[in-house]
C-alpha cells in the first residue's frame, strides 16, 4: 500500500516571494469563503488574473490540509486546488514517471516544473509551490471553439499570474 505524507511548508520562501515581490498578493473583489471554515495549513495561490479579479464569482472552499477554489465567469470556470498531503511512491512505481515533468515555467513566482493536461471541457495545469501540489483547471462552456481551452496560453497565463490570498504565515 502507499503512504500518504504531510508535507512541509516552506512559510520562508512565501514571506522572502511576497518581499521581493515575485509572488504578489491577488485582490478579488467578490470572494465568499465560510465563516466557521478551516484555516487551511497551505498557502492559498489563485490566479490574480483582471477578468477574474473584477467579474468573477469566487468562492473557497477550505479544509485543515487543503483547499478548493471555484471562479466562474462568462462561458468558462477556473478551479483551483491545493493540497499538502502527498502519498509516497516505491521508486519501481510506473506512475514516478509521470510526476517527474521535464516542463518548467514561472508559476506563482518561480520557476518549477509543470504538467499541461488537455481535457474534455479544456485543460489542467499541475505544479507545486512552497511544498504543496496545486491544480488549475478550466473548463469552457463551448470548449472546441472557445480558444482559452482550444490552445493552452490562457491556463499558462494563469499559472503565472498565481498569487497569495491570506495569510503568509501558518
Amino acid at each position: 500500500t502507499q503512504d500518504q505524507k504531510l508535507m512541509p511548508i516552506n512559510w520562508q520562501e512565501v514571506q522572502e516571494s511576497l518581499r521581493s515581490k515575485r509572488l504578489q498578493r491577488a485582490a478579488i473583489r467578490q470572494m465568499s469563503i465560510a465563516a466557521d471554515a478551516p484555516q487551511p495549513s497551505l498557502p492559498i495561490l489563485l490566479p490574480f488574473d483582471q477578468e477574474i479579479a473584477t467579474k468573477a464569482a469566487v468562492s473557497v472552499f477550505p479544509q485543515a490540509h487543503s483547499y478548493a477554489a471555484s471562479m466562474r465567469m462568462t462561458k468558462i470556470t477556473v478551479e483551483v486546488h491545493g493540497e499538502r498531503r502527498a502519498t509516497v511512491l516505491r521508486e519501481n512505481d510506473p506512475l514516478l514517471r509521470i510526476v517527474q515533468s521535464k516542463n518548467v515555467a514561472r508559476l506563482a513566482g518561480a520557476d518549477v516544473p509543470y504538467a499541461l493536461d488537455r481535457t474534455e471541457g479544456g485543460y489542467d495545469l499541475t505544479f507545486g509551490r512552497f511544498g504543496a501540489a496545486y491544480l488549475v483547471s478550466i473548463e469552457c462552456f463551448n470548449p472546441e471553439t472557445d480558444q482559452r481551452c482550444t490552445k493552452p496560453d490562457f491556463i499558462r497565463s494563469l499559472g503565472e499570474k498565481m498569487g497569495l490570498v491570506g495569510k503568509d504565515a501558518p
